[in-house]
């Protein structure tokens, strides 16, 4: 019985661990596959032999139960050793299956579990991706992605590809560790049997993809550096078969490369079948030389030049095609052109010859031929001097040198070494050579030597003529402005109306007088060119109140309302010239206007002043408003009424307006009147203070001193300063002013002095003098006008320069009166 009941406990200590201890072998894990039969067999044989164990103990069965148990037992030992074996096998497996994985270091070999975390990782996917299997076991696959793809799930749909395809293949960029690019071909299989996930291998293609994109980069920019020549390549292969074309050539045909690959050229172009372009790419073929053609294509209303070159390359031939459609046509237009300008060159009157850069002729037109009296045939081709010896030295061989030296066009008049007379040479430098003109001048020089000398006469008259004027503008003046004066002196003593009327018509006379010298004097002076501006700002305010004091008494004498609208303003330009000007355009109103009123009004627009005078006559007919700026016309004068003047006031306007830059522009309405406005430049204002005439003519005493030469005008002044209030010293001289006021010792406080005295002194520099006697730093100098019958700009400037004003002989009472009450500042 205990042998019996040994066995069971036997097998019991087999099953409890009893043979584990006895083969020291460690514990399995579990297998799967052959080894998982076997373990399903061993569970059935435990199963039995408990039942037959149980059975034993309670039934105590005899000998024949206990073999049968020992026969089970020996059964469950050989499939514990079965079992044994094939862990050894299975551990054996993976250790050979480990090592490949380990030496594939040029791939990446993981796997993955279902949701997608690492489980394996080889030594290549250390060395391809850079994260070791400690630090990547167990992380979710999309590490391995470009954030951007992690986030947009791409790991999971190539799982769920994976899984529906059975087997993806892709080629994609990865991410490295250090945050690299890496460029990898993807196998994904997913994982059979018991093992559900995924089985990655990554082969890493970055080096290949650089040099892919490198060659593609290559071929780019070969097919750039092709399309970018303005010549049409096809390449043809050693059957004359089209390889490939460039841009050019795709424009030039109308045909892709596709349509044309594989195609020989003549299939293509039929024209070229059996042409001399044919023969001349079979030559380049054969021969390996290169060959060219300039080729024209007529089409429908259409014609096409074409340069056509064959080139031998290592494939075959390349053909060059180049239009050259617009040089042919300007190659037809420049031989046009040229034969033009030889028509031209010789119909035309002036004898032409061109020379290269060794100065030889390589044209010369028949009028050369004619003047030279030889033939261009014999010349052409000989040096200039070779023809001509005498052009050797000569003026005219020198300015032709000077001008192709210098590049430059010129013209000169020298006399011809050849012809002996005048010619006019132009030369013309060009990229060949010179081009000349020369024609002969000779008359055309007397002419000008004729001319030269009436040039000079006349000039000759005209300084005679402006001396004249000088002389006479003085010496005219003089006279009359005696008698201006003593027609204002004598008023006082006339008594009774007729000897009133009589001293009226006088003065009236005088002022006409006056009038007309001075605008024949005026108009001899702007036509000699000897009235020279003096531009400065002048304010307009005085200007106008001078004009409304001298205008509107004889406005009123008329009946007529003078209006003035003057302006805090001031304009470039001089004083008395636009005085002139102004008081021109007032006397012409006055003469034409019999009712109504004139304006004069000053105001600002455009940047500029403009000064209008208006009236309400007679109007200006539209076929006279050009007519009336000429000398001596008037409008509605026919039986030329003297007292309406010369019609030279609106003559000097023009000119004074051409003078000082000034525009004058006229409106009219015949009948209803006349608007003439003159526009300045504006100017610096400038603050003057107020003049009174009357203040000036209420001499109360003061101390006047008056030197002039002429001793009637001497004595006019005289009178009519003491009817004025003064006390007066007069002298024919400065010397005889200083004697006179040292024996007097007053200080003068007004000194009126003539710009031109006798034995070469002028009045300024007897003002000077008398300034001198009382010279004080303290006080300001005595103050001075100048009355003068001058016309030249001198007078003006000298009297600037000393700081004294000036007024022009003749001039009246009350001009003289107001313009000392300038020059006092109504003191």
């Amino acid at each position: 019985m205990t042998k019996q009941q040994s066995v069971p406990n036997e097998s019991a200590n087999n099953r409890t661990g009893g043979g584990r201890d006895q083969h020291a072998q460690p514990e399995a894990p579990p297998v799967s596959g052959p080894d998982a039969k076997l373990l399903v067999r061993l569970a059935e044989l435990e199963q039995e032999n408990a039942r037959l164990q149980t059975a034993l103990s309670s039934a105590r069965a005899g000998c024949d139960d206990l073999l049968t148990v020992t026969a089970l037992n020996e059964d469950l030992r050989n499939a514990f050793d079965a079992l044994e074996r094939s862990r050894a096998a299975h551990v054996d497996s993976e250790r050979r299956l480990r090592a490949i994985l380990d030496s594939a270091i040029g791939h990446a070999i993981l796997t993955l579990s279902p949701n997608g975390r690492v489980t394996s990782w080889n030594p290549g996917a250390v060395r391809i991706l850079g994260w070791t299997e400690e630090e990547v076991l167990g992380q979710p696959v999309d590490i391995l992605f470009p954030p951007e793809e992690a986030a947009a799930g791409v790991p999971d749909a190539l799982r769920v590809r994976a899984l529906a395809e059975g087997r993806i293949q892709e080629e994609r960029s990865f991410s490295h560790r250090d945050g690299s690019r890496v460029w990898g071909a993807l196998t994904i299989l997913p994982l059979q049997g018991d093992e559900e996930g995924f089985l990655w291998i990554l082969h890493d293609r970055s080096d290949e993809r650089q040099m892919e994109e490198t060659l593609a980069a290559a071929r780019r920019r070969a097919a750039d550096i092709l399309d970018s020549i303005d010549e049409a390549l096809v390449g043809l292969d050693r059957d004359y078969r089209v390889i490939c074309q460039n841009r050019r050539a795709e424009q030039l045909d109308h045909q892709p490369l596709s349509a044309m690959r594989g195609r020989r050229l003549w299939e293509v172009w039929p024209q070229f079948a059996g042409s001399d372009l044919e023969a001349l790419c079979r030559k380049t073929m054969t021969e390996r030389q290169p060959t060219s053609i300039e080729k024209r294509f007529d089409g429908e209303g259409t014609t096409l030049w074409l340069e056509i070159r064959f080139l031998p390359t290592a494939e075959g031939v390349g053909c060059f095609f180049r239009d050259i459609t617009m040089r042919k046509r300007a190659e037809e237009e420049a031989r046009a052109s040229h034969e033009r300008a030889v028509k031209i060159l010789e119909s035309i009157s002036d004898a032409f010859y061109a020379v290269d850069h060794d100065w030889r002729f390589t044209y010369i037109n028949r009028k050369a031929e004619q003047i030279w009296g030889r033939s261009r045939d014999t010349l052409l081709g000989l040096r200039l001097w070779e023809a001509f010896p005498k052009a050797l030295g000569s003026e005219s061989l020198e300015a032709q040198k000077q001008a192709a030296r210098e590049g430059r066009e010129m013209t000169v008049e020298v006399i011809s070494p050849v012809l002996g007379d005048w010619v006019e040479v132009s030369i013309y430098p060009n990229a060949d050579g010179l081009s000349v003109y020369f024609r002969d001048i000779t008359a055309r020089r007397q002419a000008q030597q004729a001319l030269l000398q009436a040039k000079e006469t006349a000039e000759a008259a005209d300084l005679a003529k402006g001396k004249f004027l000088a002389a006479a503008s003085h010496d005219l003046r003089q006279p009359l402005q005696a008698l201006l004066l003593f027609v204002d002196v004598l008023k006082p003593h006339v008594q009774g109306s007729q000897g009133l009327n009589a001293l009226m018509h006088l003065g009236r006379g005088l002022d006409a007088l006056k009038e007309l010298l001075d605008s024949l004097l005026d108009m001899s002076r702007l036509d000699a060119g000897v009235v020279q501006p003096n531009i400065e700002n002048v304010s307009v305010a005085p200007l106008f109140d001078h004009i409304a004091a001298a205008y509107r008494p004889v406005a009123a004498a008329k009946g007529l309302e003078l209006h003035m609208l003057s302006c805090n303003a001031a304009a470039r330009t001089d004083r008395t010239l636009l005085t002139r000007m102004v008081r021109n355009l007032v006397e012409n109103a006055l003469r034409y206007t019999e009712s109504g009123r004139i304006d004069i009004e000053c105001r600002r627009a455009g940047g500029r002043l403009l000064i209008e005078v208006r009236d309400t006559g007679i109007g200006i007919p539209p076929d006279h408003l050009e007519s009336i700026w000429e000398e001596f016309h008037q409008v509605g004068n026919p039986e030329r009424d003297r007292n309406r003047g010369l019609g030279l006031g609106l003559a000097i306007v023009r000119r004074l307006s051409q003078l000082l830059n000034h525009p004058v522009d006229v409106q009219s309405k015949p009948g209803q009147g006349t608007s003439f406005v003159i526009a300045l430049p504006l100017g610096r204002t400038i603050e003057a203070p107020a003049t009174s005439a009357e203040a000036a003519t209420a001499g109360r005493g003061r101390f006047a001193v008056v030197v002039d030469d002429d001793a009637i005008v001497l004595l006019g002044l005289e009178t009519i300063f003491r009817e004025w209030g003064y006390e007066v010293l007069v002298a024919g001289s400065a010397k005889k002013a200083v004697e006179g006021l040292s024996r007097m010792g007053r200080r003068p406080d007004l000194i009126l002095a003539d710009y031109r005295l006798r034995e070469g002194q002028f009045g300024t520099d007897a003002v000077a003098r008398i300034r001198a006697l009382y010279d004080d730093p303290g006080s300001a100098a005595i103050p001075g006008l100048i009355l003068t019958g001058e016309t030249g700009p001198d007078c003006e400037r000298d009297a600037a320069a000393h700081g004294l004003g000036i007024i022009h002989k003749p001039v009246t009472p009350r001009q003289l009166g107001h313009a000392l009450g300038e020059l006092m500042g109504g003191t």
